[in-house]
């Protein structure tokens, strides 16, 4: 009885492992939206953060983000840390992806994202 509960819970997890599998394959070849993708990336944004619509020039894509005024720091900086993972579906796409920050209402020096 116990054999046959352990041949099973291998069976179902063998299952398990060949569907997760499979979505896997799927997700790595269903078309990449560049612009939803970017959107998504920056949905959690800190409160009053905002992006423009993201870009494409030159094989790369560009990205304004808009940092309220009574914000403190260094736009530059802060922008930086807000590059897209490794493992992020951006990359499938595009190598350099170019954030603009807007702060202060004005442009601050970009930074490029690299795969």
């Amino acid at each position: 009885m116990k054999t046959t509960m352990t041949i099973a819970a291998a069976i179902v997890a063998a299952t398990l492992a060949n569907c997760a599998a499979a979505q896997d394959i799927e997700e790595e070849w269903r078309p990449v939206d560049i612009r939803q993708e970017i959107r998504s990336h920056f949905a959690r944004l800190p409160y009053g953060w905002w992006i423009r619509e993201p870009e494409n020039h030159l094989n790369t894509y560009e990205v304004e983000v808009n940092i309220p005024d009574w914000w403190h720091g260094n736009p530059t900086s802060a922008v930086n840390n807000l590059c897209p993972e490794r493992q992020s579906r951006i990359w499938k796409v595009t190598g350099i992806l170019t954030l603009r920050p807007f702060y202060q209402k004005r442009p601050w020096p970009e930074v490029d994202c690299r795969r």
